[in-house]
């Protein structure tokens, strides 16, 4: 068994679950359209897989795919894929969760033992004037959460215990949806 199927056995079980037999034999697809939001993050420290859907986050085990907690994350605000860039979800090293707004410049925290949600509103540094929020959150090795703006080619660094976000580069529209592009851009 490869280390990827050992760590994370409930990915492919969630999967596998979406797919249902008609009673003619042939495979259909269950579950919301392709369209609709759907990011995976999985804890492999403490065996969870963690699910944002448009209207919630769901921790599972990722073990034996148990059902932990369903989390209705309040005052979210998203807008659709036409309008911008999915909103985002990343872990730290704690286990806690970060969810972002792709329209406004907030967080949400949930508390990886007591999976209590607080707001974190975000000071902009720049772009006040606009509808900033954020897409493709992740954390650097050192503990930094950086993000790309959800409606605008840009890349932030966002400090959660000041409730900060600093503008680190921008870039046109190159790349708008994909952080890694930006990071790349802002390096040259």
């Amino acid at each position: 068994m490869s280390k990827q199927s050992k760590l994370f056995p409930f990915t492919a079980a969630l999967f596998a679950a979406s797919l249902l037999t008609a009673c003619d034999g042939s495979v259909r697809r269950e579950g919301p359209p392709v369209a609709e939001l759907h990011v995976q993050r999985v804890d492999a420290a403490r065996n969870r897989l963690w699910v944002l859907e448009q209207d919630a986050v769901t921790v599972y085990d990722n073990t034996n795919g148990r059902r932990l907690r369903r989390l209705i994350v309040p005052d979210w605000v998203l807008a659709g894929p036409r309008d911008s860039c999915p909103p985002s979800l990343a872990l730290d090293a704690s286990g806690a969760a970060f969810i972002s707004s792709n329209v406004l410049p907030v967080l949400w925290r949930v508390d990886p033992q007591r999976f209590q949600i607080s707001q974190i509103p975000l000071a902009l540094n720049a772009d006040a004037d606009k509808d900033v929020g954020f897409t493709g959150l992740a954390f650097s090795e050192d503990g930094t959460l950086h993000a790309a703006g959800a409606t605008f080619a840009s890349m932030w660094r966002i400090d959660v215990g000041t409730g900060s976000a600093s503008k680190v580069a921008s870039q046109g529209s190159a790349g708008a949806c994909n952080p890694a592009l930006l990071q790349a851009a802002a390096r040259e």
